[in-house]
């Protein structure tokens, strides 16, 4: 573990200090542009990373299901669906009014894919098979309101649904840590119970664990990381699933120390997947969901391809 720290943290500082003369006028950008643009950009690709990368984590225990992702639960579908109807309605909000919006569609679609899979099914399966519906159900939906939608609002769509990290001052930072804190602290108060959920359901009710009620719970705190995370950013894939096994792979799967090293994981991912979709086309930049497809594509294969998952 401590090799593996010791990497990450190295990792997120070189990509903190790159990512700050990263742009137009590399190093000799004033102060104000650092400070305003460059900084917020970083803190926010830092907590929506370590939300997603969590909510992964989490997940792939709880379900048991080495591909489960935050979109499992239907999550990308709800804030397809949410930022869509806005768009396409033209009506302009506040900006803390739009990323609520895509949080609470991630939400509401996260407790129709629970409801969907009869609540207190024992049965992963259930779950993910209802999360699978939610999201086809929102895809559909979100390819009618874009096929209603002018030239102007479906250009604005799409490039929601792939994602930006580009930010003028703290609001989305400040949005988004409320949800962190919220999803983060009761699951590392449970990483115990996310052990005992690997070793199967009937073991873990034989040790004493009531596994409907704690399924339910971590479900949550899972839902409440990542609709935080993609009422920010956008439905950013990728995170979720790749850095939960990497780090599982260097680290081993301990909760207690799987938790932790994931947030840190999914923080440098974003930090440097951020970096490239500013150098790659420069002046202009790539879509931060764009890179991490074309980076998560073939790594997963290759992790895939090499040796089993789980």
């Amino acid at each position: 573990m401590k090799r593996t720290l010791e990497v990450l943290l190295v990792l997120a500082v070189l990509g903190i200090l790159l990512s700050l003369i990263t742009g137009p006028l590399g190093w000799r950008a004033p102060t104000r542009v650092i400070l305003y643009l460059r900084l917020p950009r970083i803190l926010l690709a830092i907590t929506a990373g370590a939300s997603l990368a969590v909510s992964g984590c989490i997940l792939q225990a709880v379900l048991r299901n080495p591909l489960a992702t935050p979109y499992t639960l239907g999550i990308s579908a709800g804030a397809g669906v949410t930022a869509g109807f806005i768009i396409l309605s033209g009506v302009t909000l506040p900006v803390f009014l739009v990323y609520l919006s895509g949080t609470a569609g991630a939400l509401a679609a996260s407790t129709l894919t629970w409801f969907l899979a009869g609540r207190g099914s024992r049965d992963h399966s259930s779950l993910i098979l209802a999360g699978v519906t939610v999201n086809l159900l929102g895809a559909s939906v979100l390819l009618l309101i874009e096929y209603m939608s002018p030239a102007s609002r479906l250009v604005e769509i799409v490039r929601w649904m792939m994602g930006d990290l580009a930010v003028a001052g703290y609001r989305r930072i400040l949005f988004l840590v409320p949800f962190l804190v919220a999803g983060m602290i009761p699951a590392l108060m449970k990483t115990g119970t996310l052990n005992q959920f690997l070793t199967g359901t009937e073991v873990a009710e034989s040790r004493g664990v009531n596994t409907v009620r704690e399924r339910l719970f971590l479900l949550v705190a899972a839902a409440v990381l990542a609709g935080g995370a993609v009422g920010a950013v956008g439905p950013v894939g990728f995170v979720g699933l790749i850095v939960p096994h990497t780090v599982r792979r260097l680290a081993g799967g301990d909760y207690r120390r799987l938790l932790p090293l994931s947030a840190l994981g999914g923080a440098v991912l974003m930090i440097w997947a951020d970096i490239f979709s500013r150098v790659i086309i420069t002046p202009a930049e790539l879509p931060i969901g764009v890179i991490l497809s074309l980076l998560g594509g073939p790594f997963f294969l290759y992790l895939l391809v090499k040796k089993p998952m789980l």
